[in-house]
């Protein structure tokens, strides 16, 4: 079964799996406002080649503010399919007159690695009159040095995480990306990056994003496990938004017991902005069992 053919597969059952899911609302302290002209972009693919990074950017249509984002990493080969990784996503918001965007890299994960492989990128765009509070938080991690894993945190204070990301900064091929995905409460994003089993000489750090705004209305963090929890090859998660509302931020993040050589390959909101999708591999082969994943929706009316 080709890679393309096995994800319709997983997608294709999804539903009947029976998963832990967790919606958090929380109560405003007045009426608040939904969100408004909110859509989904997607990136044409990057190159289809055997470089060792490749960056994607959707761009956001003129006069729409990013809000959340996400993407894939695919090899073309089937044999190739777990030695592709997401290093960043993140949301670029311009004040230049420039479009927003949310940016998605992605690197090899082996120098052996001689096949074809691309990233695609999502942005989830919205009008800025319905953003009241709307500011892109960035955290950088103080450590700039070759640690076994990092985590950082970008903070919204009183307000709330409708969106974010998580960039890794100089990763090689010996860091990969864990953890992007905002807390239960939606008050903070986190991001969280593992060097692989062997480690890496560079000295590398990780960046966490929040697009930050007043709590709009229906705002819930939903949150779903995937049935896979043991030592899986590969495992999948799907998180879905309640009715009458919408997913406006995606997130997705791995068991903070994963050993290294386990990363996030895919992020991918829906086109119908109803779920969200969350898929992670074994770049190279792990005994131990490395719990489940999670797929996040951020959704609001």
């Amino acid at each position: 079964m080709t890679r393309t053919n096995r994800w319709i597969t997983l997608a294709g059952t999804a539903t009947m799996m029976v998963v832990a899911q967790v919606g958090i609302q929380l109560a405003g302290a007045g009426p608040a406002a939904a969100v408004t002209g909110i859509e989904k972009v997607t990136s044409p693919l990057s190159a289809v080649d055997s470089q060792q990074t490749h960056t994607a950017r959707a761009q956001c249509p003129a006069g729409k503010w990013v809000i959340g984002g996400g993407g894939w990493a695919f090899a073309v080969a089937a044999a190739d399919s777990a030695k592709v990784t997401l290093v960043q996503l993140f949301p670029e918001h311009r004040t230049d007159g420039t479009p927003d965007s949310y940016v998605v890299t992605g690197s090899e994960t082996t120098a052996a690695m001689t096949g074809d492989w691309w990233v695609q990128a999502y942005a989830i765009c919205a009008s800025p009159s319905g953003l009241s509070g709307y500011q892109v938080v960035g955290t950088r991690n103080s450590a700039t040095s070759s640690p076994v894993e990092l985590e950082a945190q970008a903070s919204c204070g009183t307000r709330r995480a409708i969106g974010g990301g998580a960039r890794i900064v100089n990763p090689g091929r010996d860091v990969a990306l864990q953890i992007s995905r905002a807390s239960g409460s939606g008050d903070i994003f986190r991001a969280g990056a593992h060097e692989d089993a062997d480690g890496y000489a560079g000295n590398w750090t990780v960046d966490a994003y929040a697009v930050c705004v007043n709590q709009p209305a229906g705002y819930q963090v939903v949150t779903t496990a995937s049935a896979q929890s043991d030592s899986e090859a590969e495992k999948i998660a799907f998180a879905h938004c309640p009715s009458g509302t919408r997913v406006h931020g995606v997130g997705a993040a791995i068991s903070n017991t994963a050993p290294g050589g386990v990363s996030l390959q895919v992020v991918y909101p829906a086109n119908a902005l109803d779920s969200v999708q969350a898929f992670a591999v074994e770049n190279t082969p792990v005994s131990q069992d490395w719990d489940f994943i999670v797929s996040q929706a951020i959704c609001a009316s």
